[in-house]
């Protein structure tokens, strides 16, 4: 009984000690033409899921919880409605924002 009360406390400590923490970032919401950014620690993100922050302003200062990702996956993804060029850093979906 002892050794199956050891190896539940062990699987119990290694569960939850795995569980993925939430990390926010302090950003900046950019808005322009080409589209809208999330600007983290001197980079500058595009972000895919742009309907997620559409009740923001451009230059709100934000925290922000997003994943990188390669490739935006969205059909609703505009490319840019004008011809300026915006340099980014890479791409990102935004899981969770909140206004500081």
């Amino acid at each position: 009984m002892k050794v199956f009360v050891k190896i539940s406390f062990l699987i119990f400590i290694t569960s939850a000690s795995s569980c993925k923490k939430e990390s926010y970032s302090n950003a900046t919401v950019i808005k322009n033409c080409t589209g809208t950014y999330l600007s983290v620690l001197d980079k500058e993100y595009k972000v895919c899921n742009f309907k997620k922050i559409a009740n923001f302003e451009d230059q709100q200062k934000v925290l922000a919880n997003f994943s990188l990702t390669k490739e935006c996956k969205s059909e609703n993804f505009p490319g840019g409605i004008c011809s300026m060029a915006y340099p980014f850093d890479g791409l990102i979906n935004v899981i969770d924002i909140k206004k500081l």
